[in-house]
């Protein structure tokens, strides 16, 4: 669904990174935010520091120091986890926007300009932008490939203009993201029960803040201009970390539809054994036709299988049984 004609723009945004020691990274940011198009000033920088143990306040001092055209404010959230740091942020920003960037996300130089015109329609409430995964000239192993790449956190819908986001699978990460202030505090901050905090395996805190913005009557966007790339550690090329990631969204998809009522807890089970069964087929398939991404099939198969043993022991033990690996 396309767009209709837009208006003004809005005249400021506050750049909002949480971080946690990832020094070597953040530095990578600060450089494409350094070489932003944008008027310096229509915009400021927040960093959050979710008490790193590495030189990243060291980093965040040398680069306002060196780049003294830009607001940047540097932040310690002592409270460990991604959302309270970013709900912290989001408390002290001055922009009508708020754009959220991981600390290991690189913005275009176009990045914030394509991020502020998408809301010149004031019905757009929320924009998320591609994330291009960033491989840093490390080789790719063969399995990785096709739609494992989201579990990098690689982003792209494929439209070539601004269109409007109508299903939970298209909704943009929070790598790349951004939204009215006033309607984040009208709906509310992020939930500090999901997203990544130690060895907390629940994420989704975008998947059920933009769910609430969209139930608010808000437009959501894919505006494929404001890209960023996504850098990519060396760990995270090893299965064990695709396993750990798919892990994390079998877990999140209990969170997220947790419901004790017996007709839900029917539904949603025969949802996961539904879809665990079909994909059987599809993995049976792919092994005979010898398909080159058949991992691909089997992570999907084992992402929606494991929902129904972490279900029923949500169930019986509570969400919190599920939550870490060591309660699994």
């Amino acid at each position: 669904m396309k767009l209709a004609p837009m208006r003004t723009p809005p005249k400021s945004a506050s750049i909002v990174i949480a971080t946690f020691n990832r020094a070597s990274y953040l530095i990578q940011c600060f450089e494409g935010l350094a070489a932003l198009d944008t008027d310096t000033a229509d915009f400021e920088i927040i960093v959050i520091d979710n008490n790193s143990r590495d030189n990243t306040a060291d980093i965040i001092g040398e680069f306002a120091e060196s780049h003294s055209d830009l607001s940047i404010r540097y932040i310690l959230e002592s409270r460990q986890g991604a959302t309270l740091a970013r709900n912290r942020g989001i408390e002290i920003t001055r922009g009508e926007l708020i754009c959220f960037l991981d600390d290991d996300a690189v913005p275009s130089p176009d990045w914030l300009n394509a991020m502020i015109r998408s809301f010149s329609n004031p019905l757009v409430g929320c924009v998320g932008g591609p994330a291009i995964l960033d491989f840093q000239g490390q080789k790719v192993p063969p399995w990785l490939r096709g739609d494992l790449k989201g579990l990098l956190s690689g982003y792209g819908l494929g439209y070539d203009s601004p269109t409007i986001i109508t299903t939970v699978e298209q909704y943009p990460f929070l790598c790349n993201m951004a939204a009215r202030s006033d309607i984040l505090r009208d709906v509310g901050l992020f939930r500090t029960d999901l997203g990544p905090s130690g060895n907390k395996l629940v994420v989704g805190e975008e998947t059920e803040l933009i769910g609430r913005i969209r139930e608010a009557g808000w437009t959501v966007i894919y505006q494929p201009e404001a890209e960023v790339r996504h850098l990519v550690a060396p760990e995270r090329l090893r299965k064990q970390y695709i396993y750990r990631s798919a892990m994390r969204l079998s877990v999140t998809h209990i969170f997220l539809t947790f419901d004790r009522r017996i007709h839900m807890i029917l539904r949603w089970l025969a949802s996961d054994l539904w879809y665990a069964t079909r994909m059987v087929f599809s993995l049976l398939l792919a092994f005979l036709r010898r398909k080159s991404l058949w991992f691909d099939d089997y992570m999907r198969f084992w992402m929606v299988a494991k929902r129904v043993p972490l279900r029923i022991r949500a169930l019986i033990w509570g969400l919190s049984s599920i939550e870490t690996p060591k309660a699994r």
